[in-house]
């Protein structure tokens, strides 16, 4: 048993890289390889300040690193760390991701009892879907929010509130499950319940100044938080 209370919800949504998927490696390595590359200045972005980025839209990321960087071309800079970072993911990406274990079943079970399953991530959706469609994971989120679908990203709380109206959902009955202080500061703000992942790569002393709702030991605990519901929820 996990000790958290249930939380009476109809909808579970969850993030993507480092909640359904381990992509942290993967990411910290597109980052420093991008950096390696095009960053000038004398003291490049550490791993740690790279890992408080993960979950926030890439591109404003990119440009804060070439703004930092002086670069007389700050958006030009950007574009091209943009395409070196796309292009080492793209030829790393099936060998540094994996499935967290349990996570296919854990979301089979949460169908079964009657909730409505979606996927929020500050991801492109063609890379998002890659990662899905690698472990099949897909089939149980029948919808998303992506990069691609809002101007604004996380911790605005813009992708999740899209969510919310696309698919009518209530706000105040609705949980969002992620791994990173953005994941939780775009929850509150949108009002919804908040789950911290604390199997993703976010230390538990980071998240907790975005005071989730709950705190997610493992993927297990997932099913003390989310009891079966009496009324099934559908898109």
């Amino acid at each position: 048993m996990s000790g958290n209370p249930p939380l009476d919800v109809d909808a579970v949504l969850f993030d993507l890289d480092g909640t359904l998927v381990d992509t942290t490696e993967l990411i910290i390595s597109s980052h420093e390889h991008t950096l390696a590359q095009h960053y000038r200045g004398p003291q490049r972005p550490t791993r740690r300040e790279i890992l408080r980025n993960l979950g926030r839209s890439l591109p404003a990321t990119l440009r804060e690193y070439a703004a930092a960087d002086q670069a007389a071309h700050a958006g030009e800079a950007a574009e091209q760390m943009l395409q070196t970072y796309r292009d080492y993911q793209r030829a790393n990406h099936d060998r540094m991701i994996r499935p967290f274990e349990g996570i296919r079943e854990t979301l089979d079970e949460l169908a079964r009892r009657g909730y409505l399953l979606g996927v929020v991530t500050s991801k492109m959706e063609a890379n998002a879907r890659l990662a899905l469609d690698m472990y099949d994971l897909g089939g149980n989120l029948p919808f998303g929010v992506f990069h691609d679908d809002t101007e604004r990203h996380k911790p605005d709380p813009a992708p999740l509130l899209l969510a919310a109206q696309k698919y009518r959902l209530d706000v105040s009955r609705t949980a969002y499950i992620g791994d990173s202080i953005h994941d939780m500061a775009a929850g509150r703000a949108a009002g919804m319940r908040t789950v911290a992942a604390l199997w993703g790569p976010f230390p538990r002393a980071d998240l907790e100044v975005e005071r989730p709702d709950i705190f997610a030991t493992t993927l297990d605990s997932l099913l003390d938080i989310f009891p079966a519901r009496t009324s099934p929820r559908s898109v």
